[in-house]
């Protein structure tokens, strides 16, 4: 807590490593679509399928938050290196009124089954149904899930075991608020199990 205010948050936003890069979409309740970039993104379940993320304190509008309560339902958009830069900025703070899409240059996509948009240009797309949140009393922020209802990405990128093969999708990760970095070499290993005496 002794060192400077900026110094400390990158400290903080970049000590826990690089994580997936998403850009979370919905929809405000006068039909706005909003876009944001979110890498706190985590694995909350399989069976059934849940993911979660962090939304920083509410001490200030957050646009994705109150969208989420007005709608009940968000989309997660992997990045890819042909419109980074354009994602980078959907982090800028624009009116309420104004859509992220038109103001950055990316197209929102929408399906029968799900209401929030997605990334046209997204290699891979999650959309999920809030289901519920939890106060973090430490700071503030707010634990998210929702419930994943579809995905979409090309049938290429699945491996026969389910695997997802980030790096043919060529998602982004990111560490901190503006390190990014492009998915390198895989290495999958055997799922462990304690050796046979």
């Amino acid at each position: 807590m002794a060192m400077d205010r900026f110094p400390r948050m990158h400290l903080m936003n970049t000590i826990s490593g690089i994580k997936g890069a998403h850009l979370l979409g919905t929809m405000s309740h006068k039909g706005t679509p909003n876009l944001g970039v979110f890498s706190s993104i985590v694995h909350v379940g399989a069976n059934p399928p849940h993911l979660g993320f962090i939304m920083r304190p509410l001490t200030v509008p957050r646009h994705t938050y109150h969208n989420i309560q007005a709608k009940g339902f968000f989309t997660l958009n992997s990045i890819h290196p042909n419109f980074l830069a354009k994602a980078h900025q959907s982090s800028a703070n624009y009116p309420v009124e104004e859509s992220e899409f038109e103001a950055i240059g990316l197209q929102p996509f929408y399906t029968d089954t799900h209401p929030a948009p997605y990334v046209q240009e997204s290699p891979l797309k999650i959309g999920l149904e809030w289901v519920e949140e939890h106060h973090i009393k430490a700071n503030g922020t707010l634990f998210i899930v929702g419930k994943v209802v579809e995905i979409i990405f090309p049938e290429n990128a699945m491996a026969p075991s389910g695997h997802i093969l980030h790096d043919q999708l060529e998602t982004m990760a990111v560490s901190g608020l503006d390190t990014y970095y492009e998915v390198g070499d895989r290495h999958q290993l055997a799922y462990a199990r304690p050796p046979k005496v």
